[in-house]
C-alpha cells in the first residue's frame, strides 16, 4: 500500500465522523429550535386561553349582580309586565267593565222605586260594600280563569281565546251601565211609563 492510500483510508473515517457530527449537531440544533418554537407556541396558546378564561370569568362576575338586582320585587314586576302585555290588557278590560257596572248599579239603587238588583246572588237593594264585594269576586274569577288558560297554552294560538271573555263581558256591561244611568237620571222608558200611569 502506498502512503497516499493509507492516509486516505484513515482520513475517510475521520471525514465521516466530522460530517456525521456536524450533521448531528445541525439536526440537534434544528430539533432544539423546533422544541423552542413549539414551547413558545404552546405558551402563547396557553396564555391566550388564560386571557379568554379570565374574560369569561369577569363577564360572569360582572353579570351576577345584574341578575341579582333583577330578582328584586320591582324587577320581577317589570319582567312580568313586559312578557304578559296581552294578558294584562284583558285583565284591565274586565276590571273596567265590571267596575263600571258596580258604580252604575250603586248609583241606580238610589232610585229605589224603579231600580232594584236583578241578580239572584244579591238582595234587591244591596249596599255599596256588598256590590263591590260581589264585583271584586267576579273579577277575581274571570282573571284567574284567564291566567290559567294563558299559562296552560304558552306557545299556542289558543291562548288568544282570552280576549273572548273580556269582550263579551264588556258588550254585556255597556247595556247594563246605560240602563242603570238612564234609570238613575230619570230618562228611562220604565220611569216615563210609570209617570204616565200616575198622571192618568
Amino acid at each position: 500500500m502506498t502512503i497516499q492510500f493509507r492516509a486516505s483510508f484513515r482520513l475517510v473515517p475521520v471525514l465521516i465522523l466530522l460530517v456525521g457530527t456536524s450533521a448531528g449537531a445541525r439536526s440537534l440544533a434544528a430539533i432544539d429550535g423546533s422544541l423552542a418554537r413549539g414551547k413558545a407556541t404552546w405558551n402563547a396558546a396557553d396564555s391566550k386561553q388564560k386571557q379568554i378564561d379570565d374574560r369569561h370569568l369577569e363577564e360572569f362576575e360582572g353579570r351576577a349582580p345584574i341578575e341579582r338586582s333583577g330578582r328584586s320585587l320591582f324587577g320581577r314586576i317589570k319582567h312580568y309586565v313586559s312578557t304578559h302585555k296581552e294578558l294584562l290588557a284583558t285583565d284591565a278590560i274586565v276590571f273596567a267593565a265590571l267596575s263600571a257596572d258596580a258604580i252604575s248599579s250603586e248609583h241606580c239603587i238610589r232610585v229605589p222605586i224603579l231600580c232594584y238588583e236583578t241578580s239572584s246572588l244579591l238582595p234587591n237593594y244591596p249596599s255599596g260594600l256588598l256590590y263591590w264585594g260581589y264585583f271584586t269576586g267576579e273579577e277575581a274569577i274571570y282573571v284567574t280563569a284567564m291566567h290559567l288558560w294563558w299559562h296552560k297554552h304558552p306557545d299556542s294560538p289558543w291562548r288568544h281565546v282570552d280576549w273572548a271573555g273580556p269582550i263579551g263581558v264588556s258588550i254585556f256591561e255597556i247595556y247594563n251601565v246605560r240602563d242603570n244611568y238612564e234609570i238613575a237620571s230619570g230618562q228611562s222608558k220604565r220611569l216615563q211609563e210609570a209617570r204616565a200611569r200616575v198622571s192618568r
